[in-house]
């Protein structure tokens, strides 16, 4: 098991009306993490790993930090951007969160 670390993007607008980008630590759950697959691929301007992750931890986490796909979870130090969130087989007892991690 590890500790995973909620960070939410800022609501903040500048004067341009677009978005700050400053990320806010929004809360902690305990989690597992397994890595599916990794792909290297074009990434902006070169080449990058990409990493296909699944962290798995009970639903009342995910409802008590409020998480959604717009925000980015922190495991172990690695940084991950959501896909999708699951409640596995609707029993609100599982979710199932697709991560990926660009190195």
């Amino acid at each position: 098991m590890h500790t995973a670390v909620r960070w939410t993007p800022n609501a903040t607008i500048d004067a341009l009306g677009m978005r700050s980008g400053v990320w806010e630590e929004g809360g902690t759950f305990r989690c597992d993490m397994r890595t599916d697959a990794a792909t290297e691929q074009q990434y902006a301007d070169g080449v990058a790993i990409v990493k296909n992750i699944e962290v798995r931890t009970r639903w009342p986490n995910v409802a008590r930090v409020g998480l959604t796909e717009l925000d980015r979870l922190v495991v172990r130090g690695r940084t991950l951007k959501i896909n999708g969130i699951r409640n596995l087989d609707e029993a609100d007892r599982v979710a199932v969160i697709d991560c990926t991690e660009v190195v």
